[in-house]
């Protein structure tokens, strides 16, 4: 997992690791993606999608590839940055196993008929099979109704100030734009700046959590969007603090952000707390990543199955070790936690469940390892977490350390996918080293 700098990931669930990891495509990162598109034949244009010469070549422009979604044997979706600020210089590319082109090419012909941006690209006579699509946000299959409700009625009723030229042009910044999934930017109003995400589909229940939410004194931010917005899957909240937890040591919000966990945990957790569902869905994460990785990188193999089977035992199994499921973040780390001061708001409520309570804990232990690997110790998490436990305990959390370093193991294998997503310089070397820990830390 890579880290964006302190400000930049304000109710944004962080960038795409963008300038991290150098400007030029390394060569641990090149052989690697070659080695991959070797292996997977049945998408021609697979290397044309992970490479930024590559794909600069076929755009007739200098890109750079900032996050990959790879489906094997079926199709890969990146986004890719341009020179310069704003939602303008963002852009997507995707390309399909040869048989699926015509889907891509329909897609491209349908833009052009409402004067879209997508355009499908085919390299050269050399590479007949090589077909990419490429377009704007705006022209984001998928997300592209939501934009364009947010474009005509959205912003308005959210009172953004009227801009020149494309909506999503500055003065909004892109905060974080996941294709086909979401797109999270900052806009501004006569109030301030507000924090809008767009997503392909409603979350019917957000509203209703936040409620409860605040009225157990969780401190989370106000939503501003209505009730039309949220059917057209958007949210907002006014922009808030000065960064996040992540940013750097801040020992007494740390230790608040512990006692706001616990009051999460203490709540009714009401019928959805069904310990069965919770071991299947922890299973099907660990088939999926352990699927992914010795596809990514087939020498992992060995160590991925024992380290599947550590976690299965470890936390997908029932037994007495396992606490009393509670509600849970889902997917808590510092940077789910806005600073201002002492002061804090916890973000990002999108994964909300019902689990072993340990869970948001070793969450927030393990994106500490990866964020200073050289610092890693020998429990999961630093400093921060350290101060995030003693809140939690004071607040009426009980936890273990060994139950903490079971869920960062787990949090650990699941992110070991980043790496290759976030397009690091070497990642082969960074996914190993997220294996390497998370066996250390579940032995």
């Amino acid at each position: 997992m890579s880290t964006a700098p302190q400000g930049q990931r304000l109710q944004g669930e962080g960038l795409h690791g963008e300038g991290l990891h150098g400007e030029g495509l390394q060569p641990q990162r090149r052989e690697a993606d070659r080695a991959l598109a070797a292996r997977d034949p049945r998408i021609p244009g697979l290397n044309w999608v992970l490479d930024d010469e590559l794909l600069s070549e076929l755009l007739g422009e200098s890109v750079r590839i900032t996050r990959t979604r790879y489906k094997p044997h079926s199709s890969a979706l990146v986004v890719f940055r341009r020179a310069g600020n704003g939602a303008g210089s963002y852009g997507w590319a995707s390309t399909t196993a040869a048989e699926h082109a015509g889907k891509l090419q329909r897609r491209a012909d349908s833009s052009q008929q409402r004067g879209g941006g997508i355009r499908l690209i085919r390299p050269d006579q050399l590479h007949p099979d090589v077909a990419v699509a490429a377009g704007p946000i705006e022209e984001d299959w998928t997300l592209r109704p939501n934009l364009r409700w947010l474009r005509d009625h959205g912003l308005r009723r959210l009172g953004a100030l009227p801009t020149a030229g494309r909506f999503l042009d500055p003065p909004v910044s892109v905060l974080r734009y996941n294709p086909e999934r979401r797109l999270v930017a900052r806009v501004s109003t006569e109030t301030g700046p507000v924090v809008i995400k767009t997503a392909v589909q409603a979350d019917e229940a957000a509203a209703g959590l936040r409620l409860r939410l605040q009225s157990h004194g969780i401190p989370v931010l106000p939503e501003l969007a209505d009730p039309e917005c949220a059917a057209h899957g958007i949210s907002a909240s006014p922009g808030w603090g000065q960064g996040d937890l992540g940013g750097g040591d801040n020992d007494p919000a740390a230790y608040r952000a512990g006692q706001a966990v616990a009051a999460i945990h203490g709540m009714d957790a009401g019928a959805g707390a069904d310990p069965m569902a919770d071991r299947e869905d922890l299973a099907r994460q660990l088939a999926a990543t352990r699927s992914m990785i010795t596809c990514l990188l087939p020498g992992l193999q060995a160590p991925v199955d024992v380290l599947t089977g550590r976690l299965l035992a470890a936390v997908g199994a029932a037994g007495p070790q396992r606490q009393q499921p509670v509600l849970v973040h889902g997917d808590f780390s510092a940077d789910q936690v806005l600073v201002d001061g002492p002061a804090i708001r916890i973000i990002d409520f999108d994964r909300v469940t019902t689990s072993d309570p340990a869970r948001d804990l070793g969450s927030f232990a393990a994106v500490e390892d990866i964020a200073d690997p050289a610092g890693a110790g020998p429990v999961a998490g630093g400093r921060k977490t350290a101060r995030l436990i003693d809140g939690y305990r004071e607040a009426g959390g009980h936890v273990t350390q060994a139950r903490v370093d079971s869920w960062a193991a787990f949090r650990l294998f699941l992110n070991s996918v980043d790496p290759f997503r976030n397009r690091a310089s070497d990642w082969p070397a960074d996914t190993n080293w997220h294996i390497r820990r998370a066996l250390e830390l579940i032995a």
